[in-house]
């Protein structure tokens, strides 16, 4: 469902962008068809669960607590604390070159070079401010990873063997839900309702919960889908400014 609803949003934002009044989307017979599709296959689908940030730092205080294999660890602390502030998708994750990250005062400027809404690759920045735990701050942990990897240009997240030896070659985006199945199930979460794009939706959600606007979740994320985000905003909202929690229950 959410895929169509994607492609049905682009057909009309590239004929609004060529100069047509009236995108084909909005056409009679294509609405007649979508409320079909909708009334029958239903207008929501269960998703990945978030991973919210007690999640993030339960993860994370788990793989700090690891002596062997203390590379791979790193690496997957960073991954999954970039991939949870960027709000990133898998692919944007294991895209990342060292030379797309700069460091300043504030935190972390992230380019994001491609993505799956942008195939031309004209790129946006994202800003990843420093963290207000340790563990969790996404500075931190690239130093940390970076000085344990010694990865010093080209990709930023690799293969590590067990024995610590560092891979050339980037990680695929499979890995990333590998990554974050293995890291939830260390802290006694079920796997098969997480993925990698429970970061993304983690970030979503979670800001929505912390009360920051529509906007602002909307420039770290990307998304150029208003109703798709909305999705995420309304789970994190529920319960910030609830009616019945105004009633005296």
């Amino acid at each position: 469902m959410s895929t169509l609803e994607r492609r049905l949003s682009t057909i009309s934002q590239a004929h609004h962008a060529a100069g047509h009044l009236d995108s084909p989307t909005k056409h009679a017979s294509v609405r007649a068809v979508w409320q079909g599709i909708k009334r029958e296959k239903g207008t929501r689908t269960q998703g990945k669960a978030p991973t919210l940030t007690a999640d993030i730092r339960s993860m994370v205080e788990k793989l700090e607590g690891i002596e062997e294999g203390k590379k791979l660890a790193l690496r997957d602390r960073c991954l999954l604390v970039l991939g949870f502030a960027g709000a990133m998708r898998r692919s944007e994750l294991v895209g990342l070159d060292v030379e797309d990250i700069i460091e300043n005062s504030d935190g972390l400027i992230v380019t994001i070079r491609r993505s799956k809404t942008d195939q031309e690759g004209a790129g946006r920045k994202v800003g990843l401010p420093y963290g207000s735990t340790p563990l969790t701050c996404p500075v931190r942990s690239l130093r940390e990873w970076l000085a344990a990897s010694g990865i010093e240009s080209a990709p930023l997240f690799r293969e590590v063997d067990r024995h610590g030896n560092i891979g050339v070659t980037r990680l695929s985006d499979q890995m990333v839900a590998k990554v974050v199945k293995r890291a939830i199930t260390s802290i006694g979460k079920d796997a098969a309702k997480f993925a990698g794009h429970s970061l993304r939706a983690g970030l979503a959600t979670q800001a929505a919960m912390s009360g920051a606007s529509e906007r602002s979740i909307q420039d770290q994320t990307g998304h150029k889908s208003l109703p798709i985000l909305r999705r995420y905003i309304r789970d994190g909202s529920l319960f910030r400014e609830n009616a019945a929690a105004k009633v005296g229950l």
